[in-house]
């Protein structure tokens, strides 16, 4: 019994410990990501994770009150997202931009309607 009064409160904070230090990211921050990634693909430039580092911080202004700052997990795992694609797949999203924010999206925004 004392055992069990001092293991389940450690596990509920060893939980909420874990669950505090995970990255979690925004729908928004994830389509953000996800048009930069295809835009560039489908452009035929560099779509690594230090060329969107630069596009996203270069974007923002010396003024700005809000600046965006880059998350390289997010890209990272953007990265891992399309590394699994099929080939059939990948070539297909570099011809469209629109087919490349769909697969993406299926993969980081299940039940998000693209446009």
């Amino acid at each position: 019994m004392l055992k069990l009064k001092f293991l389940l409160p450690a596990v509920i904070v060893i939980s909420a410990l874990v669950w505090w230090l995970m990255p979690h990211y925004s729908d928004e921050d994830k389509g953000y990501y996800i048009a930069m990634f295809c835009t560039l693909t489908h452009d035929g430039r560099d779509n690594s994770t230090q060329a969107m580092q630069q596009i996203i911080e270069g974007s923002n202004s010396d003024y700005a009150l809000q600046k965006i700052h880059f998350q390289p997990g997010l890209a990272d795992h953007l990265q891992t997202v399309w590394q699994d694609l099929t080939p059939e797949q990948q070539q297909q999203a570099r011809q469209e931009s629109l087919s490349c924010r769909r697969v993406m999206s299926e993969k980081l925004l299940p039940g998000k309607v693209v446009q």
